[in-house]
């Protein structure tokens, strides 16, 4: 499952009506980036905390053995069927999430080692100029 198919995340810093690049996808400030991402974990933390709690949601056992009680719990659309139906949503956002984070993680990788690139030939210059 792909979800963010031919979509790109770029950190940039330039400022409001500069030039983006070019293509489908998002350009924010690394500051926006970066908080983003930091609510982006959050939520996944919070999706990886309800997965957990929604385990008994599909494991239902009939409070009767008679068929009513059975149909409800075990049949279609019962008890256990919407229980995995919810657990199968929240893999889709758990998978969802898991994308958003690695492809801010890159964007971000790829501007903090420009940045870190350009700080380090800022040095160089500067030295050779003294």
């Amino acid at each position: 499952m792909t979800i963010f198919s031919g979509i790109g995340f770029w950190a940039t810093d330039l400022p409001s009506g500069g030039s983006q690049p070019a293509g489908q996808g998002f350009a924010m400030s690394s500051a926006e980036m970066r908080a983003m991402l930091k609510k982006a974990e959050a939520q996944k933390d919070t999706i990886v905390e309800q997965m957990r709690a929604a385990e008994g949601l599909s494991q239902a056992k009939p409070p009767a053995d008679e068929p009513v009680s059975r149909q409800a719990v075990l049949g279609p659309n019962g008890v256990n069927e919407a229980g995995r139906y919810y657990q199968g949503h929240l893999q889709y956002q758990l998978g969802y999430y898991q994308e958003l984070i690695r492809r801010l993680r890159q964007a971000l990788g790829i501007t903090e080692a420009a940045d870190q690139q350009a700080a380090d030939s800022t040095k160089t210059i500067k030295g050779s100029l003294e």
